[in-house]
């Protein structure tokens, strides 16, 4: 692996180097860099038939701005930091590269906005033939460093960085990076029933949940319940997404935009939307079923739920797919206060919103 050494061995040398010269921050450096997101990991060959991993990277907007604004004419760099192997066996793996070499059309995922595939081969400069790859685990991660100047001599210079990504693994026995304990049984469940999007593979499942993460996941829902393939709709109205599944759980009426030309796709959303997303799925696979509230109490927060969203949470209450409060039954639609907006109160998150399609999937199959 003289490669992957030698990399290692630069980059021990350069943050070494400027540590005893840490000074202020110039002018429109920022003191962190906002982290990566990665996903669906996977084993590809390329034309030589010489093996490769690849993931799904997205860039926050912020790390692309920086990169592009360049204060004291620095530059982003994206670091990756893997292992393969095991227990005692187990070495490091390392590259990286300046991120505007990166981010481009080339490597453009399709459908999915500032997201970028990162690859690593698994045969090396070092002489490597071949690569066992089932009798090794290989596992990776990604962060962004922003080299900048605090002067004109030399070593008058230093990084910033992002925190590290969440992990992903060939070999990891769970799809996710983090859960709650109460979560994880039916999440699990979920998976063998493959009602997870690629969109949540890898993700902490104890995050809240965006818009573009819940159509995707109300569309996997919609296909695998009623068996129909969903199409796209003719002609995108969104300016601010291309995402080819997000176009077909428009088109079968699951989504809808926040405004005629937006879908403002990595916008969280709350309880009573997600409660609503659902109740368009299963009109959609059902459109001739019974949707009566007709004697389903209110909830004791009812004044805070949008009109929009009655019939939608207290039908999916009724179902017993989505449930008030514990302690209180309220059903905690959505922030109504700034404290409340601070706390993430009434927020759904991805854990959650997973349990409730496993829950409807289990319902309507």
């Amino acid at each position: 692996m003289k490669k992957i050494t030698a990399l290692l061995m630069a980059a021990m040398m350069m943050l070494c180097l400027p540590a005893a010269f840490a000074v202020e921050l110039p002018e429109g450096v920022p003191s962190t860099l906002q982290a990566p997101t990665i996903s669906n990991l996977e084993l590809l060959k390329n034309e030589d038939g010489v093996p490769y991993f690849r993931v799904e990277v997205t860039v926050p907007v912020s790390v692309i701005e920086l990169d592009e604004a360049r204060p004291t004419d620095g530059w982003v760099d994206m670091e990756m930091e893997g292992t393969y192997g095991e227990g005692d066996d187990q070495e490091p793996l390392a590259d990286g590269g300046g991120l505007s070499v990166w981010v481009n059309e080339e490597n453009a995922v399709p459908g999915k906005v500032n997201t970028y595939y990162g690859t690593f081969e698994l045969i090396d400069e070092g002489g490597m033939t071949e690569t066992d790859i089932k009798a090794k685990a290989y596992s990776f991660r990604y962060r962004f460093s922003y080299t900048y100047y605090y002067g004109d001599g030399p070593g008058e210079w230093d990084y910033v960085y992002s925190p590290w990504s969440n992990e992903l693994a060939n070999k990891s026995e769970s799809f996710y990076q983090d859960a709650s304990s109460w979560a994880v049984g039916e999440l699990d469940k979920a998976k063998a029933a493959d009602l997870i999007p690629q969109i949540l593979m890898g993700a902490d499942m104890t995050k809240p949940i965006t818009r573009e993460e819940f159509a995707e996941l109300a569309l996997v829902l919609y296909e695998k319940t009623s068996g129909i393939t969903a199409e796209t709709v003719a002609a995108n109205p969104f300016t601010d997404t291309t995402n080819p599944q997000i176009l077909k759980a428009l088109n079968i009426g699951v989504t809808q935009g926040t405004s005629p030309t937006t879908f403002s796709p990595k916008v969280l959303i709350n309880r009573e939307q997600c409660a609503t997303m659902l109740f368009r799925t299963i009109k959609a696979i059902a459109p001739n079923g019974d949707y009566s509230i007709e004697g389903i109490k209110d909830f004791p927060d009812q004044a805070n739920i949008s009109e929009y969203a009655v019939q939608p949470t207290k039908y999916m209450s009724k179902l017993g797919i989505i449930k008030g409060d514990a302690s209180t039954g309220s059903f905690m639609p959505k922030a109504t206060t700034t404290a409340q907006q601070a706390s993430g109160y009434g927020m759904a998150t991805r854990e959650a919103a997973i349990l409730m399609s496993y829950r409807t999937y289990e319902k309507m199959k």
